[in-house]
């Protein structure tokens, strides 16, 4: 792990920064108290967290969703490093927006860290619609964004621990914000984390683009009102300064490259909502009385189900095939089934006795089912990923789906996170314009 500190401020205390941090422990005591302060509870998570598909069923509910999601933390550590993150590079960023602006920031990150996150589902997987999302991480992004822009060139200290011996060493502010934006993509393409990292990167290109649009005016009317820089001031008194103002162009061109990669994915996401027109269905499953919420999309003939962190829910679903959730043959009719199958669940092949009664609707969407069902657990070993059948298991369900609409939202989404990113490469190619006049102070020898 990677941690930076020691970055530059500037002007008096930041109080809307601090304000922020009181208003998301006061939160977090709330959430975690019954828990001993480690972790927040899960009805806590569930009633405050971010689930995208209330924004497209009841958006009234969505939009509270995305505000009460930014105060609101998984655990302990979650929220300790997002205030650890807020202050260090918050403190400079407030002082120098000024704190409505610095707050409008803020929470404009943080919705757009949202709908990044939702529309992400039609790039990597559409259990994101039903996942709840937690935390300040999408705001906080904005602010790394914001201090990117303002001073990139200022100095940090990163430590990390390597055979139980801490290591130090200094780091430019651009360095440790493009690192860090290039781990948020790649491991939003490239892994199956539960860290909502393109909620991340919405949340730092909407922090770029803003703060591009209000600091230059800012940094014109600071050039305007002294005429010139400390550089250029140095310069007229003889004093050679080689230090930089705003990103060069290797900083540019990285950073450039990796929203490119963004426009990409959510340009390939809108295309790919609209070539599918995919049809979405909540559907509410219970199981030897334990309850969940799942996700089904039908698209091309085909279907996609979310699985669920609720034992028995997941081994149901897990064994139930395509054809009991869409067939377009029993649509709008009542079908009893008595099946016995053999089917694959983590690499083992388990027997599965099926007796239910399932209504279709006209389409052959399942509109409702109750049943029984016998089969074999399969246990998984968590360290070396072997599974292996465990003993027979019995389980009384029912279920029934409910229609999502307004799903195109998501495709549209999808063109607005492009357009995001295509803006930002916009502010990322003037970037000098909205630099911190000041920012050199930093690099002098003698500070």
């Amino acid at each position: 792990m990677f941690i930076p500190g020691s970055s530059y401020r500037r002007g008096g205390q930041p109080y809307a920064t601090i304000g922020l941090i009181i208003a998301n422990v006061i939160v977090y005591i709330y959430t975690s108290y019954q828990n001993f302060l480690l972790e927040s509870t899960p009805q806590a998570v569930y009633s405050l967290g971010f689930t995208p598909y209330l924004l497209l069923t009841d958006p009234r509910v969505g939009v509270l969703r995305i505000f009460t999601s930014m105060f609101t933390h998984a655990d302990i550590l979650h929220i300790f490093f997002n205030m650890y993150f807020l202050y260090l590079f918050g403190y400079s960023v407030e002082n120098y927006l000024g704190r409505a602006r610095y707050l409008t920031l803020y929470f404009a990150s943080g919705v757009s860290a949202s709908l990044f996150h939702l529309a992400f589902s039609s790039v990597s997987d559409w259990s994101l619609l039903v996942t709840p999302a937690v935390g300040a991480s999408g705001a906080i992004s904005g602010v790394l964004g914001a201090y990117l822009i303002l001073f990139p060139n200022t100095k940090m200290s990163m430590c990390t621990i390597i055979i139980l011996i801490p290591l130090c060493f200094p780091i430019t502010a651009y360095a440790f914000m493009i690192l860090w934006f290039a781990l948020q993509v790649i491991y939003g393409y490239f892994t199956s984390t539960t860290i909502a990292t393109f909620a991340h990167v919405g949340g730092f290109l909407t922090g770029i683009l803003l703060t591009w649009l209000v600091a230059r005016t800012a940094t014109l009317e600071t050039r305007q009102t002294t005429g010139m820089s400390l550089a250029e001031i140095l310069g007229s008194l003889g004093i050679v300064f080689k230090g930089k103002r705003g990103l060069g162009k290797w900083a540019k061109g990285v950073l450039i490259a990796l929203i490119i990669a963004v426009l990409l994915g959510y340009s390939y996401g809108a295309l790919n909502t609209v070539a599918q027109s995919p049809s979405a269905y909540i559907v509410n499953v219970n199981a030897n009385d334990q309850s969940d919420q799942l996700l089904m999309v039908v698209y091309s003939g085909s279907v996609y189900i979310t699985t669920s962190q609720v034992d028995a829910v997941r081994i149901l679903v897990n064994r139930l095939q395509d054809v009991f959730f869409y067939d377009k043959t029993g649509a709008n009719s009542v079908r009893n089934l008595q099946e016995t199958y053999m089917t694959t669940v983590s690499g083992v092949i388990v027997p599965v006795e099926l007796n239910a009664e399932v209504k279709y609707d006209q389409t052959g969407i399942l509109e409702s089912a109750s049943g029984v069902m016998v089969s074999r657990v399969v246990n998984v070993n968590p360290y070396t990923g072997a599974s292996t059948i465990g003993p027979s298991i019995r389980i009384t369900f029912s279920m029934d789906s409910s229609a999502i609409s307004g799903f195109y939202t998501v495709a549209l989404l999808d063109v607005f996170a492009s357009a995001i990113s295509a803006l930002t490469i916009i502010a990322v190619l003037k970037a000098e314009e909205a630099s911190a006049l000041g920012e050199e102070i930093s690099q002098l020898p003698f500070i």
